[in-house]
């Protein structure tokens, strides 16, 4: 049977070319020494060397098993090295799912920094709803994610941890009258039509936007529904709806479309990031994503 330790000492054998040397060489003496190789040959049913009473030689097929011998070691080393990588959180697979808002900086900046100290995690990005990214760390599909908090419900089994923190603004046409000013405050928007998330899909955006005008004294016209942000935006661009998105979509740029910031002192305009994940979840590649995510 090959291991390890016998590929060794052929390899000491073939590189010393000397039964004496070589033994000393992996701390054996030269008699088992030789009774190895002759039995690694016969497990082989090839010969290796040529032997006589002054010299050592390889064989031509002394000198191919050489050559797999000592791939055969550097695998070993790779295994080992990438298994201890791999418990240390140096190496690993994460998958991510991410809300449509947070890839406009958010995202893209933890990925960039994680990344830097450590190039060797492989990421699968999912972008998704708060409420889907909830389910599919509950039933293993996903390692992580990225969403907004608080959550409309708690998800059994999942933790959530800050991450960085936000601001709603309003969006508008570039033809709408006020998108020339500097800011805005919510009661100027009480007459205008609204495009909100899905209160389906994405209810705490929706009810957010919801207490954010009832304290600025109405009750939002909401005339359109969107599940992705990019939608909106697109919606928002035709002049039908004004909508109060997060303060990092201005970086979405539109041509069509005004970020203007709002006066308002309200709490309800206020969001906050979050990176969510199975609290049993054991993968150390997590954890060190968990790592870079608290800087």
């Amino acid at each position: 049977m090959l291991n390890s330790k016998l590929l060794r000492q052929f390899i000491a054998v073939a590189e010393e070319l000397h039964f004496g040397r070589a033994a000393q060489r992996v701390n054996i003496a030269q008699s088992p020494l030789s009774q190895a190789i002759q039995k690694l040959e016969e497990h082989l049913d090839v010969q290796l060397f040529e032997r006589n009473k002054r010299n050592v030689t390889l064989t031509a097929a002394g000198r191919v098993f050489l050559e797999e011998a000592r791939q055969w070691l550097k695998y070993e080393r790779l295994a080992i090295e990438r298994a201890q990588h791999a418990r240390n959180g140096d190496i690993g697979h994460l998958s991510m799912g991410f809300i449509g808002s947070v890839g406009y900086g958010f995202m893209p900046d933890l990925i960039t920094r994680f990344r830097e100290q450590y190039p060797n995690i492989t990421f699968r990005l999912v972008e998704t709803t708060t409420l889907d990214q909830l389910e599919q760390l509950q039933n293993h599909n996903l390692d992580v994610g990225l969403l907004r908090t608080p959550l409309a419900s708690q998800a059994r089994g999942v933790k959530t941890r800050f991450y960085a923190r936000d601001r709603l603004m309003v969006a508008l046409s570039v033809n709408h009258p006020l998108s020339s000013r500097k800011r805005i405050s919510l009661k100027e928007l009480a007459q205008e039509s609204f495009v909100a998330f899905s209160r389906e899909r994405v209810p705490a955006a929706h009810a957010q936007l919801i207490a954010a005008c009832m304290e600025a004294g109405f009750y939002p016209n909401i005339e359109q529904e969107c599940a992705q942000v990019a939608s909106m935006v697109c919606i928002i661009a035709t002049g039908l709806s004004v909508a109060l998105v997060a303060g990092n979509l201005t970086a979405l740029i539109h041509p069509s479309v005004r970020y203007i910031p709002l006066s308002d002192k309200t709490p309800h305009l206020h969001q906050e990031i979050s990176v969510a994940w199975r609290e049993d979840d054991q993968n150390p590649a997590l954890t060190s994503l968990l790592k870079v995510a608290r800087i």
